[in-house]
């Protein structure tokens, strides 16, 4: 296994990242030394171009950002252990998630402020992201025009815009606070202007409304108590031509999660209910340990689809 210095040489942003994180959690370095020595040279040069971005969102605020990872693994560790307890995930309704989760303040803040930092620190996710760009780039025309719901930072927005060559991008989600978080994002990544944002409750949408060329639901499904009429709702905006990206966790016992999937083809099964035909699919696990493996072991797992309409 290279060392951690090898690893890192000619990727400064990952590498200042890295330092923000284990100054504030030493213990860590092990773990990310590992998720680290499984990428692939591709892979840690796409970690490098993330870390800058999530650095930049992070900002002077970088150093209580690192700290709130180290809180968000722990608040996981604890669903872990609920998890293994109970063979479920702590909450089933989204009143209980509203009502825990949602509606604190002080809560959200830390979490979204961890869940920035995992997008290049945890495997699966950052295998994710090179999953959408790679894989999207050869299908998605560009000029074109993309949809996220619950677009959080922003960044799969902003990626789209600078590395797919789409032109326009709309967020929906039905909260006006997660807007204004997604649209400070985009502001401070120089996007702003390339957005436009909507309240919008995703099982309300009417036929004949918008169309868009991507759209795009990463890590969405699993918090919805319906997300099968939510996909066949959102079907009739995909454009003639267009796609569906979706991200959706198995195994992975988080504070607001409420669909339990435990196999790539539960994954399916629901894509395809919701009204759309499966292109590619690939799954992403916790350290990139072989799949039959983490299933078997039922440890986190980010299943990534590439759909179209029925």
């Amino acid at each position: 296994m290279a060392g951690m210095d090898e690893l890192l040489a000619s990727r400064p942003d990952l590498a200042r990242l890295t330092a923000l994180v284990t100054a504030a959690w030493p213990e860590h370095a092990d773990y990310l030394h590992k998720s680290y020595a499984v990428r692939t040279p591709a892979l840690l040069d796409t970690s490098d171009e993330v870390a800058k971005v999530v650095l930049q969102l992070a900002g002077d605020h970088a150093g209580k950002v690192a700290a709130d990872y180290r809180w968000l693994c722990e608040v996981i560790r604890e669903e872990e252990l609920n998890f293994a307890r109970t063979d479920a995930y702590r909450y089933s309704t989204f009143a209980e998630t509203n009502a825990n989760v949602y509606s604190d303040d002080v809560f959200m803040e830390r979490y979204m402020h961890g869940l920035l930092f995992s997008h290049v620190l945890w495997y699966m996710h950052i295998s994710s992201l090179q999953f959408f760009l790679s894989r999207l780039a050869a299908r998605v025309q560009p000029g074109g025009k993309l949809m996220e719901v619950g677009s959080g930072h922003g960044l799969l927005i902003y990626l789209a815009l600078t590395k797919l060559g789409l032109s326009e991008a709309v967020a929906w989600d039905i909260s006006a606070v997660s807007l204004d978080q997604t649209r400070a994002a985009l502001g401070q990544l120089g996007m702003g202007d390339r957005a436009r944002y909507a309240i919008q409750d995703m099982h309300r949408i009417e036929q004949g409304s918008e169309q868009f060329d991507l759209i795009i639901l990463s890590h969405l499904l699993e918090h919805l108590e319906q997300p099968v009429d939510a996909l066949q709702k959102i079907r009739h905006a995909v454009a003639k031509g267009g796609y569906l990206f979706v991200n959706i966790p198995l195994n992975a016992p988080m504070p607001d999660h409420l669909q339990l999937l435990g196999d790539p083809a539960e994954v399916v099964t629901m894509i395809e209910a919701g009204g759309f035909r499966v292109l590619e699919i690939a799954s992403h696990t916790t350290q990139g340990t072989p799949l039959p493996r983490a299933l078997k072991r039922r440890t986190a797992v980010t299943c990534s689809v590439i759909a179209e309409p029925v």
